[in-house]
């Protein structure tokens, strides 16, 4: 039996299309970033394994949803998009924006950020790892007692997949303090810890893993029904684990599922990015629905040593050098 029928084999409720667009090549090309999972552990319907949350009304409702929308499941899906160099993720306590988010306040930090991206993609096509700067805006909380923040003239700023967060950045800042900090990153110039140690409002990202999921409901409305309920069974497989972090939940280690804006392919709803800290890698898997997740959850996200179930639904892949 060779690798593509070894992964199709035991995949009665996986829908068939999908399934048939995996290759030798393609399954290769994943393997080179993660370790796969075993043939039968990749039946969305299996939950034999599951430790906690699975029985959920939620995922019932979110697969209704999902069964009326019109998805393109004939593409197949990986490289469909594109992994990041750095990927700034900007607060903004909301779960949908204008259609494009971060050109909404030119004042704005995201707005900054994003044509800084643009203004530098060529000087960094060749440097680092990754294919793209990219800047989105989430639903993670902002600080509502702070006025500049409510004006949009500084806010905290996530990069990814590096794990560390730019702490009351202004806007009026954006250009200088990434003119000098994404060459350290993208040249390794200084350690982690030495870049933190220098830059006074850089802290490390302690959790463990982040989770986003398209809910930008102006792009496309298949994002904005399916997402709530993404997040709703995703946040329940949590809790038992002690990973689940609300907004008000400091502590390290857990796993934070937020709504994003769009990030491209959404007739590949829904669309979900999954960063996690150790191995320091990417994941963005597109046709995933709420009975996908307690699978994604148990190998993905919950173990030391994660491994990829459903290959099928990857868009993009990168196992990114410890920094």
């Amino acid at each position: 039996m060779g690798i593509t029928d070894f992964f199709k084999s035991g995949r009665s409720s996986v829908n068939q299309t999908e399934a048939d667009q995996l290759t030798a090549t393609t399954l290769e090309e994943i393997q080179k970033e993660i370790t796969l999972c075993p043939k039968d552990d990749g039946d969305p319907d299996s939950f034999s394994d599951c430790s906690g949350g699975c029985d959920s009304e939620d995922m019932e409702k979110g697969e209704t949803v999902f069964s009326k929308l019109q998805i393109d499941y004939e593409t197949p899906l990986l490289n469909t998009s594109k992994t990041p160099k750095i990927h700034f993720i900007v607060p903004s306590s909301r779960v949908d924006w204008a259609h494009d988010a971060c050109m909404e306040n030119v004042d704005s930090v995201e707005y900054r950020i994003s044509k800084w991206c643009e203004s530098h993609m060529e000087e960094y096509a060749k440097v680092g790892e990754g294919q793209s700067l990219t800047c989105s805006v989430t639903s993670q909380p902002i600080d509502i007692m702070d006025i500049d923040v409510m004006r949009h003239k500084k806010n905290d700023v996530l990069v990814l997949p590096h794990f560390i967060w730019i702490k009351d950045l202004k806007a009026e800042k954006v250009t200088e303090t990434l003119d000098e900090l994404v060459p350290i990153i993208l040249k390794r110039e200084l350690t982690k810890q030495e870049a933190i140690s220098k830059f006074p409002n850089i802290i490390s990202a302690d959790d463990k893993v982040f989770v986003f999921i398209c809910s930008h409901t102006t792009r496309d409305k298949r994002c904005g029904v399916t997402a709530p309920y993404m997040k709703k069974v995703l946040d329940k497989l949590l809790q038992p684990h002690g990973l689940y972090r609300d907004n008000s939940d400091f502590r390290p280690d857990g796993c934070r599922v937020s709504f994003i804006n769009h990030v491209g392919g959404h007739k590949y709803a829904g669309n979900v990015q999954i960063y996690l800290r150790d191995p320091q890698t990417l994941i963005w898997l597109g046709r995933v629905t709420p009975k996908s997740l307690p699978t994604i959850f148990e190998h993905l996200i919950l173990p030391e040593n994660p491994t990829l179930p459903l290959p099928e639904k990857v868009r993009c892949i990168r196992k990114y050098q410890k920094w």
